[in-house]
């Protein structure tokens, strides 16, 4: 992997861990606002993925569906291919919660739900892009 690969990489990563500690100073509050953690959550996992793909050289399209962005990170963790219908949950939270006429009300459960799905992406892709950010 060349340099230029791993500072790409990098950039994702610390840009995604900025979306994850706003989903978790925003989800520390009882009235928070649960739509704004869900988008969080998805755009976390979705900067986890491009940083992956980068990590391999492999050019992310520019989209928002984690689907997608799983089909073709699976063909170097194939892990990732289980959490495919979890990433079409998340997909749902990356457009329609920026829109007044989508919008609805995101329950804690649904809150929590994505925040899990996002914690299980992490789990398979922070090791790799960990090891190159160091």
């Amino acid at each position: 992997m060349s340099n230029e690969q791993r500072e790409a990489a990098s950039q994702w990563l610390s840009k995604a861990e900025s979306d994850w500690a706003t989903v978790v100073l925003l989800s520390g509050h009882e009235d928070c606002p649960r739509d704004s953690v869900c988008f969080h959550c998805q755009q976390y996992v979705e900067k986890l993925l491009k940083g992956f793909l980068t990590l391999y050289a492999i050019e992310a399209p520019r989209t928002h569906d984690l689907k997608r962005l799983v089909q073709i990170a699976a063909t170097k963790e194939p892990s990732l291919s289980k959490l495919k219908d979890a990433a079409d949950l998340l997909t749902s939270h990356a457009v329609w919660s920026r829109y007044p006429d989508d919008w609805r009300e995101i329950e804690s459960d649904e809150m929590s739900e994505m925040k899990s799905i996002a914690e299980q992406f992490a789990a398979v892709l922070l090791p790799e892009l960990k090891k190159c950010s160091g």
